[in-house]
């Protein structure tokens, strides 16, 4: 018989399959059109600029949910924080990390999927050569800002 973080965790898995597979313009203020493209190509049409370890590619938006690609460079950390007004979950494609559940560190690799709800700290870091990508989708939309930093 299966557990209800087993069933919970299955059924966020199919959710992010089925939306995955209905990407739309990251240009789009609202997301109306769908595509399907690779992460890796993503990636390549966003380069990193000068200086920067921690990039948030957004992919698309409406009114009900926000897609992100993130990619940490080696050594990169995004520090502790929360979001008030957001679920955010995480599903990593590439590279080896870290994040932060409570006060404990848990190794990341792809095909790891993590939930965090609104108002639980928590914060990812790169461990591994290379970049560490991750799927970020933040329930409502994230249209403002909503990080806010643990001291």
């Amino acid at each position: 018989m299966l557990s209800k973080t087993k069933i919970t965790i299955y059924g966020i898995v199919v959710f992010l399959f089925i939306f995955l597979a209905t990407l739309v313009p990251m240009n789009a203020a609202d997301t109306t059109e769908q595509i399907i493209k690779q992460v890796d190509t993503i990636l390549k049409e966003n380069p990193l600029k000068p200086g920067e370890t921690l990039q948030r590619i957004k992919i698309a938006e409406d009114n009900t949910v926000t897609l992100l690609v993130l990619r940490l460079v080696e050594g990169a950390e995004a520090k502790k924080h929360y979001h008030k007004t957001h679920n955010e979950m995480l599903v990593c494609v590439k590279g080896k990390g870290q994040m932060m559940v409570g006060e404990k560190w848990v190794d990341i690799k792809p095909g790891t999927v993590h939930f965090n709800p609104m108002g639980k700290a928590h914060a990812a870091k790169n461990i591994g050569k290379g970049p560490f990508v991750l799927i970020s989708i933040y329930t409502p939309a994230m249209k403002e800002p909503d990080t806010n930093p643990v001291k």
